[in-house]
């Protein structure tokens, strides 16, 4: 049974346009469902229905054809957000105008890829934004446990894709003089900023509080002088030049948006990135931070640190080499370098990111947005669950003092 009402426009009909143009011989529909398969604290910033229709071909025998369609959320406060951000629109763009591109810059170097699941558009105009996908579950691609983080082999085959992404962005920035202009231009615009540091107000104190829980209390005028700075380096993050080494950000760059296709002795044998509604114009080290701090296993996270840079960027300069970048090469220096320059992400992971990651769906009932901001009458309850999870805390013993240690709360 769906765990939410099937909305009245969401119909059958609505696809018969997609059908035609995507399922040779196609006929007719015999079957329709829909339904809303994903657990609260899985997605906060739309609504997903994996759409299951069963349909008659021409010489009289069916097929099931499966797609997962994404919707704006219902919460005012997520409206709010995705409308100030622009999300669906600049998911659109990556679906249905860059993705296609970057695959026949592949095509045209030789190689066959695929970043992203495939997208359809209705013929039918609804009003909103909606992101029509192919549901990849059905030729077995999955998540993995973000609970207890991504192993060696799940975080490099991550970085792979990662960087085949960039490349591709890198190197259609450079051949087209920029993204489309909507990418192009800063995401946080300056209500943007002040909502910002008003709503994490909430999160900051709660961090503070459980700091003896880190074993961290020695951090705390550390952290409490670097909340200005931190929303300083974000706004200055914006400014890039078309001078420097850019990319296509994914924006969101954590395990749930990463999906892996298995062979029969588990080994990975393809990956995917999904969920793009706030990718801009950017360095990629906003993704390559946020990616490790938020989604590598514990064990692995910083030991393997410098390696999976490493790694990331022998992945970025043989996709860029292959596609013809003609601009100066990135060197891992300057990787590393960057990484101050985006050092204000260890912060965003650890107060915004982290503590979504690691909550465990059994330990609340009511997780959505409106909560995880602290906004509502169990707001106070799901924070106090984000920052005290065992998971949570354990994880932060080992961050917080290697951040200090990096700098980047300086």
């Amino acid at each position: 049974m769906p765990s939410a009402p099937v909305p009245e426009w969401l119909t059958a009909d609505l696809f018969v346009s997609v059908l035609e143009k995507n399922v040779e011989n196609f006929d007719k529909i015999t079957k329709f469902t829909a339904d809303t398969p994903f657990a609260a604290g899985e997605n906060f910033l739309s609504i997903l229905w994996a759409i299951e229709i069963e349909v008659v071909l021409k010489d009289g025998s069916t097929k099931i054809c499966r797609y997962m369609l994404k919707i704006p959320p219902t919460s005012a406060q997520a409206q709010a957000l995705i409308g100030m951000m622009s999300s669906f629109k600049r998911e659109r763009i990556c679906y249905y105008e860059l993705f296609p591109a970057f695959d026949e810059m592949y095509r045209k170097a030789g190689r066959t890829t695929k970043i992203a699941p495939n997208a359809y558009s209705f013929d039918k105009d609804l009003g909103f934004d909606v992101i029509l996908m192919e549901d990849v579950r059905q030729d077995g691609f999955k998540n993995m446990n973000r609970l207890e983080g991504l192993d060696m082999a799940h975080t490099k085959h991550a970085l792979e894709v990662i960087a085949q992404f960039h490349a591709a962005s890198a190197t259609y920035i450079v051949n087209n003089n920029g993204l489309p202009q909507l990418m192009m231009e800063p995401m946080l615009k300056e209500n943007m900023i002040q909502m910002l540091a008003q709503a994490q107000k909430p999160q900051e104190e709660m961090l503070l509080e459980c700091l003896p829980l880190y074993k961290a209390e020695d951090l705390k005028e550390k952290l409490k002088s670097y909340r200005d700075k931190y929303l300083e380096q974000v706004v200055n993050s914006q400014k890039r030049n078309m001078d420097d080494f850019n990319v296509l950000s994914h924006g969101d760059c954590w395990c749930n948006n990463i999906m892996f296709q298995h062979d029969g002795q588990n080994n990975v044998l393809n990956t995917l990135l999904v969920d793009f509604q706030v990718g801009r114009f950017t360095s990629p080290v906003y993704d390559l931070l946020y990616f490790l701090l938020s989604s590598s296993c514990l064990e692995n996270k910083l030991k393997y640190f410098d390696y999976f840079i490493q790694y990331y960027h022998q992945q970025l300069l043989e996709n860029l080499k292959i596609l013809g970048y003609s601009k100066k090469l990135p060197t891992l220096r300057d990787l590393h370098l960057w990484m101050y320059d985006f050092s204000f992400m260890g912060y965003t992971v650890i107060l915004k990111s982290l503590p979504v990651v690691l909550l465990d769906p059994s330990a609340l009932k009511d997780i959505n947005v409106d909560n995880m901001m602290g906004d509502k009458k169990d707001g106070g309850a799901m924070q106090k669950a984000m920052y005290t999870g065992e998971r949570y805390c354990k994880q932060m013993q080992q961050l917080l003092p290697w951040l200090a240690n990096k700098g980047y709360f300086d």
